[in-house]
């Protein structure tokens, strides 16, 4: 078998028959399988069960979190190749069997992808993006992050090596993932994918993005102004920290994290409070939390942690 197409579910009933019903059209011509498990309990399982009889639905083990959840199914995986594919994303199309291909004619790619677009046509930055870094962080907390390398540029046109894979569209191969021990279960979610991509990559494999391959991707669909999902986001990014640079470094790393959303709330409540009043009080209490909060993100993921 060619390829196992993986979906973790966490509240996204309203998604999957978009999401499976485009990836089993997107598999055309392609021998493979999807597996989904749901790490709510909303109803997703028997709806797929009931709509997609041929997916495999594994049963729920409480909420594991994104990495966990895809070892999970990569376990009870037949593939060659392992296809991470969220929820939230709907192939338009023949992108999977197109990257597929891709991985075929790219055997120095340990991990590819394409690029992944909001249903609005816009780019989904996150889909290719720097390697994470302390430098990067300081880089991005002194407002130029610009100055960072290594993401998908948004006029590339051809293929190239990028150093981050969103893992909401990502195919690695079975063997290098099985090798390098799949997701890191550390990170209970948020950042996972920037870890195994910098495993990858010291395994030494490339990462290889094709533009062409297009996904479209409702980020963020479920509760996009939350702000528990920055503060997520931000405990991914301390847990990387501590894990691949040393304590001074990682230090210095979750600081600038620290200081970029206090500019980011200052901002918001100065310039964009006046162009944008609704805008400016989303991003002001996401800043504003993560600020308040920082004991709460600033050590990373603890060990063994779930939301059940």
């Amino acid at each position: 078998m060619r390829v196992s197409v993986l979906i973790v579910g966490y509240r996204n009933l309203r998604h999957l028959d978009a999401c499976i019903g485009g990836a089993i059209r997107s598999m055309a011509g392609v021998e493979g399988e999807i597996l989904f498990i749901d790490c709510s309990d909303d109803g997703s399982s028997a709806f797929v069960r009931e709509r997609y009889p041929t997916v495999r639905v594994l049963p729920q083990a409480g909420n594991l979190g994104f990495g966990r959840g895809n070892n999970h199914l990569a376990r009870e995986a037949r593939g060659e190749h392992l296809l991470l594919l969220n929820p939230d994303t709907v192939p338009r199309s023949d992108e999977i069997a197109r990257l597929v291909r891709f991985a075929d004619a790219h055997p120095e790619a340990g991990a590819c992808g394409g690029r992944c677009v909001f249903p609005t046509g816009e780019h989904d930055l996150g889909s290719h993006q720097p390697m994470l870094d302390v430098t990067g962080m300081v880089l991005a907390a002194l407002g130029l992050a610009r100055l960072r390398r290594g993401a998908l540029p948004l006029d590339a046109s051809s293929p190239q090596r990028v150093e981050v894979i969103s893992g909401a569209f990502m195919l690695v191969r079975r063997a290098l993932w099985e090798r390098l021990g799949g997701f890191d279960e550390l990170f209970f979610m948020y950042t996972e994918e920037v870890d195994l991509c910098k495993r990858i990559a010291d395994a030494g494999f490339q990462l290889w993005a094709d533009p062409s391959i297009v996904m479209i991707h409702d980020a963020g669909s479920g509760d996009p102004d939350n702000p528990r999902k920055r503060l997520q986001l931000l405990r991914g990014n301390a847990t990387f920290f501590r894990k691949h640079a040393g304590p001074v470094a990682a230090s210095i790393g979750c600081g600038a994290m620290l200081a970029n959303e206090w500019l980011r709330l200052a901002y918001a409540r100065t310039v964009l409070r006046v162009v944008r009043p609704a805008r400016a009080k989303s991003l002001g209490d996401r800043c504003a939390h993560a600020v308040r909060n920082r004991a709460e993100w600033w050590m990373g993921w603890p060990p063994g942690m779930r939301f059940d």
